[in-house]
């Protein structure tokens, strides 16, 4: 049992699993949404636009890693809808578990959405005047979701959300996979923080690296109904808010589908491994057999 500050605190404590779970969620996507949006927010609302994209994207690869340290222990730290889906069609997480995860995510990232805007008003309202635009040169919509450069069509976002989260999910299979580097969890947590700000540095430019729904939806949904009115959802003649939603989650199962496929279903089944030790001891046996009779 570990120890309270106080006996009355031990009341709250959670025992039911499925509570735990969203609650380990909603609190590692809350975190990750409070260091990336707020990356955004202070560059943006300090007139510079996204000048530091280095800075922006570290800042994003740390809350990845806060977000996951926060919740591995208990959920698996998957702090994406994107990444939870792709599980479960690979059969490593129940089907009937993805409801509340997803619930929690876009939770997370609408709450921490609220946090970012009321802690940030003040400059919002200099910034902008009270006038709520998506983009543009008072444009502020872009700190809580995505949105594509003028020349980009809608097919090539659609396209780099499909290999932006394809890529995130293939380099997470490969280190929680136990058979293959065996990273240790605190490990684990390092590596997927700086795998998310490489790729997020690398696949950006197109329509700002969405790679995860509830770092797109929920926000988005957010500045839908904190005064930026359905502008959302309308830009682009309303063809654009759905890329940041499906592309990451097909993206995810394709990514996890080709490292399934391409690495972890030829590891050898315990009972190949279990022959392939008595043929080599078997051998061996024989080898010294026959250096005992040499010598004789």
């Amino acid at each position: 049992m570990s120890k309270v500050p106080y006996r009355w605190v031990k009341r709250f404590k959670v025992k039911n699993q499925a509570v735990r779970e969203f609650l380990a969620e909603f609190f590692g996507t809350f975190i990750l949404i409070l260091f990336l949006d707020a990356s955004l927010a202070q560059t943006v609302l300090d007139g510079r636009g996204v000048s530091d994209i280095f800075g922006v994207v570290f800042v994003s690869g740390v809350g990845v890693m806060m977000g996951v340290a926060t919740s591995m222990g208990v959920s698996g730290g998957h702090i994406n809808p994107a990444v939870t889906t792709a599980f479960a069609s690979l059969g490593k997480f129940p089907w009937r578990k993805v409801p509340h995860y997803l619930a929690a995510q876009h939770l997370g990232g609408f709450v921490a959405s609220a946090v970012i805007y009321f802690n940030y008003i003040d400059a919002l309202n200099w910034f902008d005047g009270g006038n709520r635009t998506v983009v543009g040169p008072t444009g502020t919509g872009y700190i809580w979701a995505t949105y594509p450069k003028d020349h980009i069509s809608i097919a090539n976002c659609f396209l780099d959300q499909i290999v932006g989260t394809g890529i995130v999910m293939f380099s997470i299979l490969a280190v929680v996979d136990k058979r293959n580097i065996k990273f240790p969890m605190w490990g684990a947590a390092i590596t997927i923080g700086l795998m998310i700000a490489s790729v997020a540095m690398a696949y950006g430019t197109n329509c700002m690296a969405a790679l995860n729904p509830a770092r797109d939806f929920a926000t988005r949904t957010f500045t839908a109904v904190a005064g930026w009115g359905s502008a959302p959802f309308s830009y682009r003649n309303y063809n654009y808010w759905w890329i940041g939603l499906v592309g990451p989650h097909l993206g995810a199962m394709v990514g996890g589908w080709l490292y399934y496929l391409g690495v972890e279903l030829h590891w050898p089944d315990d009972e190949d491994e279990a022959t392939e030790k008595e043929l080599k001891e078997l051998v061996d046996n024989d080898d010294n057999v026959k250096k005992d009779k040499t010598a004789v």
